[in-house]
């Protein structure tokens, strides 16, 4: 018992794999993909788990990857890379470098493989943009976010309660995973996702408005 109720997102996921049978799962390897992993696992799926490569992750990032990978054997992990060369573009115009190297590989995969639903870990806690984010978002694919209604700190009992390895900074402040041109420790108190695109006027890379 991990003392967290995660029945609501266990429902959801089965109903997901009962509702579309090719649904598939992304993450970005914070804390609330680790947890939703384990909690997808359990709940029965075995379908593809998608992961963007940027070319520009820690290589904690990259490591922690391949343990998750051997952990969750039963899951198809696929790992996304872009076929454009963007160098330093992080350095002058980093909005067009995420559409480079995260948006497109994702977009032109889903493109092919057009999966009816996708799976994610966004929560409404993580930051205040996400506050009025819905457990099924309709659409080609509809997003099924199973996590909506948890916090970081019961996300954080959970993954303790089942002894889950999490992203090896998270615990140096590294709230929400990203590149490391574009990513620092979050500020005690400040917003989960106010260590991405530092400087920038933005939080969100666009990936989930472009889906």
């Amino acid at each position: 018992m991990t003392g967290i109720d995660t029945s609501e997102a266990e429902e959801i996921i089965r109903w997901s794999l009962a509702n579309y049978d090719d649904v598939v799962m992304t993450t970005g390897l914070n804390l609330s993909g680790t947890v939703l992993l384990d909690i997808a696992s359990r709940a029965g799926f075995a379908g593809k788990l998608i992961f963007v490569d940027t070319g520009y992750h820690f290589p904690e990032t990259l490591h922690f990857w391949q343990s998750l990978e051997a952990r969750y054997s039963r899951i198809s992990f696929v790992k996304l890379r872009s076929n454009t060369e963007s160098g330093f573009l992080f350095e002058t115009d980093p909005v067009k470098c995420c559409q480079i190297n995260k948006i497109a590989p994702l977009s032109e995969y889903l493109s092919i493989l057009k999966p009816s639903a996708l799976i994610n870990a966004r929560t409404r806690d993580s930051a205040r943009g996400r506050s009025q984010l819905q457990i099924v978002e309709e659409g080609s694919p509809t997003h099924i976010n199973p996590l909506v209604n948890l916090s970081r700190l019961e996300l954080e009992k959970y993954a303790k309660a089942r002894h889950l390895e999490i992203h090896p900074l998270y615990l140096s402040g590294f709230l929400s995973m990203g590149c490391w041109p574009c990513t620092k420790a979050v500020r005690p108190g400040d917003d989960q996702r106010s260590g991405r695109f530092n400087g920038q006027g933005r939080t969100e890379c666009g990936l989930w408005g472009s889906l």
